[in-house]
């Protein structure tokens, strides 16, 4: 499968080549190319078989779904090719029992974990189909979607039941209640393309009996949500918008919400370690919720964990997965890559990413979001290319302008302290206001504008530690290259005096933020009489480098 499209050629109207996104190109390749396992056809086609050669077949069409979603909709964002993905789909369509599900039988009387299993990865597979029906219409993947709709008609009664509810509690984790609830997400895509009630009034009643349960799964319940902010993208519906702002808040104002901008994969008090899959979930639905409310909250919030814990669970090969979370820092010990689910549900994150950085607005389009992202609307088409993490600027390119007026708006993030347009010809400024600055003229094509985003490093105390951060990165010592930082004391090191800019501060790994190193001195707690120096970089370096332990909560500076 080629990786060409717009990050490799020029597009038109485009002097010289796209930037490549860096991230999304890792994990696509690692997808398409990759070992340890290799994404066969017979490897995906194991779970709806489904058949015993690999973990997790249980979970009916929750590999298979995921790698068909992730890919149709790569393939529509960013132009990829995916010749092997018909053939593939074709295959799966072929294993569809006339129940309407895929996997063993289900037990339509008396459900167990199995059948919660098998429910979980249909509802991934049904939203997978569907993701490939917008790439290509086909009424067969159609048909398929829809028969796996009607099945859920047929057990809603059941499954909707308190008596289903209560059985299935947060001690089942992944077979849990969740494995019901996040069907919103499928139903949701499929009434919006059939237009058939039946699934508004199942995905809104699946609605009704969300809920947060401690120690439960939080991919599972994230999932949920934005199936709710699915159908209310298509209903308009204000409380369903509602419910998700009210389990954003719960959300946030919990201990769940982690110093990375990304959550637990269980919810307290199961909150120990990461998972790949709740953190691509996590940003999804801060940049659902920012496009039904524009309410600045949502796009810095997505935005933190987008820099931060996203970046730092993707590892070195592509893969995402789990890590593991403790009071100051994530230990090497504990981290492992989730191919079965967080590899592809990562990689599916990406478009969304890309397709958020740009907004249309009536009078022109604004940036929301310093990465990589094109826009086309009916006044400005644009790509930006990011190298913040070098310079800290953006290039925003003009592919296509009409000859009138139109705004051009830049997103002021709280993590910097200005941001500065240079254009080729200034036009109408205007000042800072409301978040934005913005300038007001005719643009041409093919015309570059500058983006320069001011940062500084800064510090946060939380009790008798301190974070610190630089522009949106979060900064923590890494035992790759501060080893004798680490040792049985490490956690009663303490920093002394002020963050200096670090000499050499790339590293190799093509994932380097060296815009956002920092040399301290620490006093260390085995020997405090000989201090030493420590670099603090953006944990985002993390994917350029095997695992190892971070340090992220330090104890409070002294000024000796």
């Amino acid at each position: 499968m080629s990786l060409a499209g717009d990050s490799s050629p020029s597009a038109p109207g485009v002097s010289g080549p796209i930037q490549p996104d860096q991230r999304f190109d890792l994990t696509l390749r690692r997808v398409l190319e990759g070992d340890s396992p290799r994404y066969t056809p017979e490897f995906l086609l194991a779970d709806v078989k489904p058949t015993a050669e690999r973990r997790f077949t249980e979970y009916s069409g929750d590999l298979s779904g995921r790698y068909i979603g992730a890919l149709a909709t790569a393939a529509l964002v960013y132009g990829i090719e995916t010749p092997r993905l018909d053939a593939l789909v074709n295959n799966v369509l072929a294993l569809q029992k006339p129940e309407g599900y895929f996997g063993s039988a289900f037990h339509f009387d008396d459900p167990k974990d199995a059948d919660m299993a098998l429910l979980w990865g249909n509802g991934r597979l049904l939203v997978g189909l569907l993701e490939y029906y917008r790439y290509k219409q086909s009424e067969p993947v159609l048909a398929a979607s829809k028969r796996i709709g009607d099945f859920l008609v047929r057990i809603s009664p059941l499954m909707l039941s308190k008596q289903i509810r209560d059985a299935f509690g947060a001690q089942h984790f992944a077979s849990s209640y969740i494995c019901w609830t996040q069907q919103t997400e499928g139903l949701a895509l499929l009434y919006n393309i059939t237009k058939d009630e039946r699934y508004r009034h199942l995905a809104e009643s699946i609605a009704t009996v969300i809920e947060r349960r401690p120690g439960d799964h939080a991919h599972g319940y994230l999932t949920s949500l934005r199936g709710v902010m699915d159908l209310q993208a298509v209903t308009h519906d204000s409380n369903l918008l509602l419910q998700c702002e009210t389990a954003w808040q719960d959300i946030t104002s919990s201990r769940d919400l982690l110093l990375t901008g990304g959550v637990p994969e269980g919810w307290s008090p199961n909150n120990h370690r990461t998972e790949g899959c709740g953190e691509a979930d996590w940003v999804r639905l801060n940049l659902q919720l920012w496009r039904a409310t524009e309410n600045p909250r949502y796009i810095a919030a997505a935005e933190r964990a987008i820099f931060n814990e996203l970046s730092f669970n993707q590892f070195a090969t592509g893969d995402f997965g789990h890590r593991v979370y403790t009071e100051t820092g994530l230990p090497a010990a504990g981290a492992a890559r989730a191919w079965w689910c967080c590899t592809l549900h990562g990689l599916r994150c990406f478009p969304d990413i890309r397709e958020s950085a740009f907004r249309a607005a009536t009078s022109g389009i604004s940036y929301e979001v310093p990465v990589n992202g094109k826009i086309e609307s009916a006044s400005l088409s644009a790509i930006a290319e990011s190298d913040l993490s070098r310079t800290g600027t953006v290039c925003i390119r003009i592919t296509r302008a009409i000859k009138a007026k139109a705004r051009l708006e830049i997103r002021k993030p709280s993590w910097t302290e200005m941001v500065h347009l240079t254009l080729k010809e200034p036009g109408s400024m205007t000042p800072l206001r409301s978040g934005y600055i913005g300038a007001e003229k005719i643009w041409t094509t093919g015309e570059v504008i500058e983006v320069k985003y001011d940062m500084k490093a800064r510090v946060e105390p939380i009790a008798d530690r301190e974070i610190f951060w630089y522009g949106p990165w979060l900064l923590g010592a890494s035992a790759a290259d501060n080893p004798a930082y680490f040792n049985e004391l490490t956690t009663e090191n303490r920093l002394l005096g002020a963050p200096m800019a670090a000499r050499g501060a790339n590293v190799p790994g093509g994932f380097s933020v060296p815009i956002a190193a920092r040399d301290m001195r620490y006093a260390q707690a085995e020997y405090p009489d000989q201090p030493g120096h420590v670099t603090l970089r953006a944990i985002a370096e993390q994917t350029g480098q095997p695992t190892t332990s971070w340090e992220l909560r330090f104890l409070s500076r002294r000024d000796s």
